[in-house]
């Protein structure tokens, strides 16, 4: 099911987020946010900043410590059963470095397993349903080994189509961009740019993005309707587009290393 182009797919008023080691109140706070269906966002910032934790937050992996967030219109912790599977089934998350892939799985049964778990299908319907997407990735030679033997920057692409086969309407990427060599960014960076005007594996509807970046060279090269939002000293400010925020002091340090 898409997102009514009309929809706002994630609202926070006033929301905050607790320090998972209790060093200190929040680790961010006054987030007031709201992303209609489509767009996309880059929230750029430091390291530790609290980008992450935003996004698992969205996702309904970590609660909220104040304030609001409905995702799609709905609250997370409304949410029971068969409800709380289909909205977890719309937002697809990717989280940072290696994706949190699991190693010890092929790149197949990585990919596959949202079809395994979430729809309860078997292994070989799966396995013939993210064909294309494995093509699309570069991952068909891959298929049948261990995900552990990828370099850092393959597996991240595993994360990224296992967080697609199931066509979510909302895409949380971590760090999609950082540390890539110049080859891999122009395949995330196509690949990503198709998502957002309809990728044909996605049945041609748009994905609405929201993206972190601790890195200017991690940042998007799309055009002027990036939004974007700088969290920094736990608090959060909407910084306008890509064109607006390359002009404001950048709060992010040196680039990574490229990943290979």
């Amino acid at each position: 099911m898409s997102a009514n182009p009309q929809e706002a797919v994630v609202e926070m008023t006033s929301g905050a987020i607790g320090a998972p080691d209790g060093s200190r109140p929040w680790l961010l706070e006054g987030v007031d946010w709201a992303v209609r269906a489509g767009e996309t966002w880059v929230l750029a910032g430091p390291m530790n900043a609290g980008k992450s934790a935003l996004l698992e937050t969205v996702a309904g992996l970590r609660p909220m410590a104040d304030g609001s967030l409905r995702v799609m219109g709905r609250a997370w912790e409304a949410l029971k059963g068969p409800d709380l599977v289909a909205l977890r089934m719309r937002v697809g998350l990717v989280f940072d470095g290696r994706g949190r892939v699991f190693p010890g799985l092929t790149v197949l049964e990585n990919v596959a397993l949202p079809l395994c778990y979430h729809r309860n299908w078997p292994m070989a319907e799966a396995a013939e349903a993210v064909e294309a997407w494995l093509s699309e990735a570069g991952l068909t030679g891959w298929a049948l080994e261990t995900a552990g033997k990828l370099s850092p920057a393959w597996a991240r692409r595993v994360a990224l189509v296992r967080a697609l086969v199931l066509q979510p309407d909302l895409v949380l990427l971590d760090e999609p961009l950082a540390g890539l060599d110049p080859a891999h960014a122009r395949w995330w960076e196509g690949c990503l740019g198709m998502l957002r005007a309809g990728h044909p594996l996605m049945d041609g509807h748009g994905v609405t993005l929201v993206m972190t970046a601790s890195t200017p060279g991690a940042l998007p090269k799309w055009g002027t309707d990036v939004r974007c939002a700088v969290i920094e000293d736990g608090q959060w400010r909407d910084a306008g587009g890509l064109h607006d925020l390359a002009r404001t002091p950048r709060p992010w340090g040196e680039a990574a290393p490229t990943t290979r």
